[in-house]
């Protein structure tokens, strides 16, 4: 494993293989939250209370990013994320494949004009961002939604050359596009009941493998669950899903 994704997940399959916890949910949370910037005064300060966020990100009334989108999209709220999609396209969508966008928080003031005037030019059809500072904090703070894998590499390499030089966070469990762990896709599994995303679908994987193999006192959990997930249909080198990685339904 040699990106900066690869090795964040393989730290937080260690991790969590190291603690105590036996409930497979609290150890998909768990896995799920790896990478995000913990909370502190700094952070606090330099970017306001509540949705005053949106400040740094040029999203509050008469903000210039702002204006950029109003152009081109239609915006909603919901809990944690703010979501724009262009007319006739809607907000939570069942798309071939999502792009991740993570530069860390202090460079979201730069890197974020860039990447919403990449997303207009290139008729990105949906995207979401975290909402206040805690949806800032979180490596998934930026998700954008195609119909075409092809269009949303074109986006990446894109942005890749836009953000060359700022700082990427990462985001774990999804499939690195670029090195640095600025960029990266994964595949939502079908919609069944509800609503499940890929990085709920491959952490509950993962913490179901892992609590099952602790239990069982396996000399090696870590490498026990990445065969564990690779027999599931995922490729755990690229953490890419493949053609049968959802026969399980969404439920798992």
């Amino acid at each position: 494993m040699n990106g900066r994704i690869e090795q964040l997940s393989l730290a937080a399959l260690r991790m969590a293989a190291s603690t105590s916890s036996k409930v497979p949910a609290d150890v998909a949370h768990w896995l799920y939250r790896f990478g995000t910037v913990p909370r502190g005064p700094a952070l606090d300060r330099d970017f306001g209370p509540e949705d005053d966020p949106m400040t740094v990100l040029g999203l509050t009334v008469a903000g210039a990013v702002r204006r950029r989108l109003e152009a081109v999209y239609e915006a909603t709220s919901y809990a944690g994320w703010y979501s724009f999609a262009r007319s006739g396209s809607p907000a939570q969508l069942s798309a071939a494949c999502k792009l991740y966008v993570s530069p860390r928080p202090e460079a979201l003031a730069d890197a974020f004009p860039r990447i919403a005037d990449q997303f207009v030019r290139s008729e990105v059809r949906s995207f979401k961002v975290g909402r206040g500072l805690e949806g800032l904090l979180r490596p998934d703070k930026i998700v954008a939604y195609f119909d075409d894998r092809g269009h949303m590499e074109a986006v990446a390499a894109a942005l890749e050359l836009s953000l060359r030089g700022f700082p990427a966070q990462g985001v774990p469990f999804t499939a690195e596009m670029g090195g640095n762990g600025m960029l990266s896709a994964g595949v939502d599994p079908p919609t069944g009941n509800a609503l499940v995303s890929w990085r709920v679908w491959i952490t509950r994987k993962l913490a179901n493998s892992l609590t099952a193999r602790r239990a069982a006192q396996s000399d090696d959990p870590v490498q026990g669950v990445l065969a564990d997930i690779r027999l599931a249909g995922v490729d755990p080198d690229r953490w890419e899903p493949g053609a049968d990685a959802f026969g399980d339904g969404v439920s798992s």
